[in-house]
């Protein structure tokens, strides 16, 4: 009996050890009333970290949303800095078309609206292009330059051999009741060719040959191909345009000075070389030696400037739009500017170019890339060189050239081009970098 009663408390005691270790087992290894919550736990746990990386993209795609909406608004404040003057110029340029080519027009038994309606026209067709190119990337725009070259070439042969000669120069295509001007589309693709050329060989401009090849070859033919019309001024504008491209790319200055001797002995040369350059020359000098001849432009001008003094005579009233100055309404259009509005009216055309390169230049400096940076410094380069030598033309400061104001003077070819080229800035601004 004591042995039975012994053994019994034994096995009771057992009992609690085992059923201890029954009652541990399920909250160890997952089975009975401890499951469900540990289940659900992990379930939990595999749907957060499910979540992590949609959460990270989330992220990730805000950020790059804030970013372009703060290029974009980066592009849109560029934008205002070039929207503003070119409209500001093209406004005052269809208003003094109408005033100056008034005249021209009544004399030539054309009307006195012909040359305005013919510069309205092709101020709609500019905005047009302008708006076109604005769209397009200025990327894939650089990839297809080349042909742009080539079309520009071909145009420059052409117009040698059955283009129209007026003043002794062949610089037309007539095409129905238009005219073309070639060197215009050639100064654009050169600059949009050069820009993309510079672009790809980067750190090759080291060398001499990747610098001469193909930028400098090409300048060289359209170059040549312009001055056999001849027009020395616009072959010197677009060279300018292209050298300051060369500048602002990785360019040695040694390079640059070798090129910056060799252009200006050549220029020197050109000009000294043909009679009426020469003559240009020396009465760009002393206009009074020869004020019958080639000083008679420029004194015309100098008293249409003079006549206008701070005010101007008033909008309409010049008197040396009739006839008294010749090219009024085109590359003498500045003086016509002077005598109806006085300085304050050249002051206002000075301000706006100087606005407009204002914003030329600060979107090279946003640009996004080296293209977009080449791109719009040649671009604001080719506008302002070409006004700074109109201007300084007419008032007598550089030698007259022929090139026409921005814009402003009367001109299919050139306002068509340059509001084109006003479409490619805009397009660069949009991508720009804050």
């Amino acid at each position: 009996m004591a042995t039975a009663s012994a053994a019994r408390p034994g096995k009771a005691a057992a009992r609690p050890a085992g059923g201890g270790r029954r009652k541990a087992n399920p909250a160890g290894s997952g089975r009975g009333a401890g499951a469900p919550a540990s289940g659900r736990a992990r379930a939990e746990a595999r749907r957060r970290t499910a979540k992590r990386p949609e959460r990270a993209a989330s992220g990730k795609g805000k950020t790059v949303s804030r970013q372009r909406s703060a290029g974009s608004v980066a592009g849109t404040e560029l934008s205002y800095y070039v929207l503003i003057p070119t409209a500001a110029l093209l406004l005052l340029g269809l208003v003094m078309v109408f005033s100056a080519g008034s005249a021209i027009g009544i004399d030539q038994s054309a009307g006195g609206y012909r040359y305005f309606s013919q510069q309205l026209a092709w101020a709609g067709l500019g905005l047009m292009m302008m708006f076109v190119f604005s769209r397009i990337d200025y990327h894939k725009l650089g990839k297809v330059s080349w042909a742009g070259v080539v079309i520009s070439v071909l145009l420059l042969v052409l117009v040698l051999v059955v283009g129209s000669e007026a003043g002794g120069a062949r610089r037309w295509l007539k095409i129905w009741s238009f005219s073309l001007q070639p060197t215009e589309i050639a100064k654009f693709t050169l600059v949009v060719f050069s820009a993309y050329a510079l672009a790809m060989k980067g750190d090759k401009l080291k060398k001499f040959i990747h610098l001469l090849v193909p930028v400098l070859v090409v300048m060289v033919l359209e170059a040549a191909l312009i001055l056999r019309q001849p027009n020395l001024g616009s072959a010197l504008v677009m060279c300018f345009s292209v050298f300051l491209m060369l500048g602002i790319a990785r360019t040695r200055l040694n390079h640059l000075a070798l090129i910056g001797a060799a252009g200006g002995t050549t220029a020197a040369i050109l000009m000294l070389s043909a009679p009426y350059r020469r003559a240009r020359l020396f009465s760009f000098l002393n206009p009074w030696s020869c004020s019958e001849g080639a000083g008679y432009q420029v004194i015309q001008s100098y008293i249409a400037l003079g006549s206008g003094n701070i005010k101007g005579l008033g909008l309409g009233m010049s008197r040396q739009k009739f006839l008294y100055l010749p090219n009024a309404h085109n590359d003498f259009i500045f003086a016509i500017i002077g005598e109806e509005l006085g300085i304050m009216g050249t002051l206002l055309v000075v301000s706006l170019v100087g606005l407009l390169v204002y914003g030329g230049f600060r979107i090279a400096a946003k640009a996004p890339d080296e293209l977009g940076k080449l791109l719009a410094a040649g671009i604001t380069g080719l506008i302002v060189i070409q006004a700074l030598v109109n201007m300084g033309g007419v008032t007598g400061l550089l030698p007259i050239t022929g090139v026409p104001l921005p814009l402003v003077s009367f001109g299919g070819s050139s306002l068509c081009i340059c509001l084109a080229c006003i479409g490619i800035l805009l397009n660069v601004a949009s991508q720009s970098k804050r």
